[in-house]
């Protein structure tokens, strides 16, 4: 009696089980294009090895602490663009030249950056300071000089961006 009690509960287990794995072809196929979407976008969003150079002009609004290091020696200069907000960006060493009120170009050091992504390099929104410097602090500031009047206006900012080599 025991016996077939308990064969009885096993085949009825094995019965539900057996139900559970069932997918309809349907779903499957969702689910499959549903992964193949999600892929091709992976593969837009992947990281584009490129090199940033260039200068440009702009105004020195403030000279502010970085607040990591110390909370006294200016390191951050408060700058704009011709006609634009303000945005800072990280001038380490060379804070202690620039004064405030003045205008100045900028030299972006030729750096290579692997976390831009493809989409942004062809879309070119990167080449603004204003939208780089904020989504890529680490850019470097490796020397600047007075603005000449012929370096400010709307033709002030001369970044550019390569892809290179892998």
């Amino acid at each position: 009696m025991k016996r077939n009690v308990f064969l009885s509960l096993l085949l009825a287990g094995l019965l539900a089980l057996a139900g559970c794995g069932v997918v309809s072809r349907e779903a499957y196929d969702r689910v499959c294009a549903e992964r193949d979407a999600l892929q091709a976008r992976l593969e837009e969003a992947e990281a584009l090895p490129v090199t940033v150079s260039g200068t440009f002009a702009a105004r020195v609004r403030d000279l502010i602490p970085d607040y990591v290091l110390d909370s006294e020696t200016p390191r951050v200069a408060v700058v704009t663009l011709f006609q634009s907000t303000p945005f800072t960006i990280y001038t380490g060493e060379l804070t202690k030249y620039l004064e405030e009120g003045e205008t100045y170009v900028f030299e972006v050091e030729m750096s290579r950056y692997d976390i831009i992504t493809r989409q942004e390099y062809e879309s070119g929104t990167l080449l603004n300071p204003e939208a780089a410097f904020s989504m890529y602090p680490s850019l470097y500031i490796s020397t600047f000089r007075p603005a000449e009047e012929s370096d400010c206006g709307l033709d002030s900012v001369h970044l550019a961006y390569e892809a290179c080599e892998t």
